[in-house]
């Protein structure tokens, strides 16, 4: 019997138990809600931070989204945490959703963007006033990010140290004519405006383009930006239909159709831009001081196929369609008469191994013209620490100089861990155990060696000099080749490397 009486009284007692204990479990199941680790957050533009969430189990669904996509990016959506990019300066919220069976819970973080600040830097224009009248950068105005040209801080930090830009890609063939072919009808394109060749045959014209061109043009008139104008006349980055049958990217068209299209292209696109400049400035040629007219000719990709060599075939060192295109650039800028005062390029890569095949081409676009049509080397410069060495660079630059040609370097950048070495090559990212320590000697190196060329120069035989240097991007993450760290700023314009103060130092040797 005390046995029995013994187990009731705990029956009895444990019930009791539960029964008050019920009330708390209730409570502490509510406090167990899912939270994010942040319900505000400060992101700086091209930073990120991670937003975490706790208190999720298994069986929930978690999804994260934003009201304002411009704003902020999200990446690495997991159950637990999402990183939140800062795109532009402003707020957006961040939400996140978490559904257990039909009950969905609903968490939101603001997220405030913030511009960042701009790095007490010396100025690159003004350390190079007196030996370098155009220090330039590639830009973009942008259809998408980045919007260079359009975000404040970026083109204050354009105006401080530079004075001319070139558009990385807005200016090309394939920008202004599409990828696919917007056509009008010859009188259509008249009633526009367009110039249209005698020669021409067509019953239809492409439609160009303009409005990133005008953009840019614009920024640069309203903050005394000048601009190289990149590129007429290229094998890449020029659509395929633009050389074939009633532009329908079938068959290509016979060489006196492509000869009346090379003029109606390079007519309308200079005078479009001469025109602009007048609007904006009351003067044609007051904008863009040099024109690359041709592209890469003896580095051009493809013989055959869907363009220039496909229609016209290998022409070798006697292309008649680059001769062409020259006279008809130089008989626009004579129309305008600025043929003094912009000059026109031809422009290429690894010059500094080509130099009299270079000035074998240049010099027969000149052959038997009344005048020199073609005025300018553009030396692109994509140099590597290796290669070339600063000696062979240096030597080239002094072989261009001597033959009187106006010189611009046109894509400059500095790479490290760049695979350019032996015929197993690879062009591309690897990692050499190069640092920025080996950047920062050679952009020193390189660089006085380059003024010391434009210091040391016969001025009789050749007067202008190198009359520009266009860096190619403003900082590494925005590079075409930002795996191997190029540029003199690394992740944002913020970020002087190394190579900045190298470059900045080099030119104290115009003074010595």
């Amino acid at each position: 019997m005390r046995t029995l009486k013994k187990i009731t009284a705990h029956v009895i007692i444990l019930g009791l138990c539960l029964t008050a204990a019920a009330p708390g479990a209730v409570l502490n199941a509510k406090t167990k809600k899912p939270k994010l680790s942040k319900k505000a957050v400060t992101v700086t533009k091209g930073k990120a931070k991670t937003i975490k969430l706790t208190r999720v189990g298994k069986k929930e669904k978690v999804t994260w989204k934003t009201n304002k996509k411009k704003v902020i990016r999200l990446s690495k959506k997991k159950k637990t945490s999402c990183k939140v990019t800062g795109l532009k300066k402003g707020s957006a919220t961040l939400t996140c959703s978490v559904k257990t069976g039909k009950k969905v819970v609903k968490l939101k973080c603001k997220v405030t963007v913030t511009e960042p600040k701009v790095v007490n830097t010396p100025s690159i224009i003004n350390t190079y006033k007196d030996i370098i009248p155009y220090m330039g950068a590639a830009v973009n105005y942008g259809k998408t990010n980045p919007r260079e040209l359009r975000t404040a801080s970026v083109l204050s930090f354009v105006k401080k140290h530079f004075n001319s830009i070139t558009l990385e890609n807005e200016m090309k063939p394939d920008n202004i004519l599409g990828s696919a072919p917007k056509l009008l009808s010859v009188e259509e394109a008249k009633a526009k405006g367009y110039y249209i060749p005698g020669g021409y045959r067509e019953a239809t014209v492409p439609q160009l383009n303009f409005n990133e061109v005008d953009g840019a043009l614009t920024v640069a008139a309203q903050n005394g930006l000048k601009m190289r104008a990149h590129t007429l006349v290229w094998h890449s980055q020029t659509p395929g239909w633009f050389f074939t049958e009633k532009y329908d990217a079938s068959s290509v068209v016979s060489a006196e159709v492509m000869d009346a299209r090379l003029d109606f292209y390079i007519h309308n696109v200079m005078a479009h831009v001469m025109e602009k400049e007048k609007s904006l400035t009351g003067t044609a040629g007051s904008i863009v001081y040099a024109w690359d007219v041709v592209n890469e000719y003896l580095h051009r990709i493809s013989f055959g196929g869907k363009t220039w060599d496909g229609v016209y075939g290998n022409k070798g060192k006697s292309p008649h369609y680059v001769k062409r295109a020259f006279e008809i650039a130089y008989e626009m800028l004579k129309s305008y008469g600025i043929q003094h005062t912009v000059t026109l390029f031809y422009n290429d890569y690894n010059t500094y191994f080509g130099v009299q095949e270079t000035l074998d081409l240049v010099n027969f676009i000149n052959k038997d013209e009344p005048a020199k049509i073609c005025g300018g080397i553009g030396m692109q410069s994509h140099v590597d620490v290796k290669v070339p060495t600063v000696q062979q660079y240096g030597d080239a630059l002094e072989k261009f100089l001597a033959s009187g040609y106006e010189i611009q370097i046109t894509e400059l950048d500095f790479t490290i861990n760049f695979d350019t070495e032996g015929s197993s090559a690879t062009y591309a990212y690897k990692n050499e155990k190069e640092t920025e320590a080996d950047q920062k000697k050679f952009v020193k190196s390189l660089m006085e060696t380059i003024i010391t060329k434009q210091k040391n120069r016969d001025k009789n035989v050749n007067p202008k000099g190198i009359t520009s240097i266009t860096l190619w991007g403003l900082y590494d993450n925005v590079s075409w080749r930002y795996q191997c760290e190029p540029l003199l700023f690394g992740t944002y314009i913020t970020k002087p490397k190394p190579s900045f103060f190298s470059f900045i130092e080099a030119a104290k040797v115009w003074k010595k």
